[in-house]
């Protein structure tokens, strides 16, 4: 299955949904596009800006975590198809790109991102996605 950047960074934070996420831990089923640690890494970065993080070192090691946690896949591949997808959904492409990711792996996206799920729902791709 596919884990998009809502799912991993339940795993490094403990808000509402992580213990559904945390069922994802330890399997080796669990995969995301190469674009995972860069929207884990811009939401680190955020909460470093607001102080909510120790030193900068603690940045890396979450990140570090996440990468540890998924097996990551090229996304290289998928991006005509994610563009598709955005102007289909009217949506931003990084998301649609963990949709494309599983649309080419005939693999479901699991997600906690409300505005993209809602999207997502009643479209052709509607099948794809798991809500966490």
């Amino acid at each position: 299955m596919i884990v998009d950047a809502s799912v991993a960074f339940k795993w490094i934070f403990i808000e509402e949904g992580s213990d559904r996420a945390a069922a994802f831990l330890g399997r080796d089923d669990v995969r995301a596009p190469t674009l995972l640690l860069a929207e884990v890494g811009n939401a680190l970065w955020k909460k470093g800006l607001r102080g909510e993080l120790g030193d900068r070192g603690a940045y890396a090691a979450q990140l570090g975590i996440v990468a540890s946690l998924v097996t990551i896949v090229d996304d290289a591949d998928v991006m005509p198809r994610a563009l598709d997808m955005a102007l289909a959904l009217e949506h931003p492409i990084y998301d649609c790109i963990y949709l494309a990711v599983a649309e080419r792996d005939d693999d479901r996206l699991v997600s906690a991102d409300t505005r993209f799920l809602c999207k997502v729902q009643r479209s052709e791709w509607e099948r794809l996605v798991e809500t966490l």
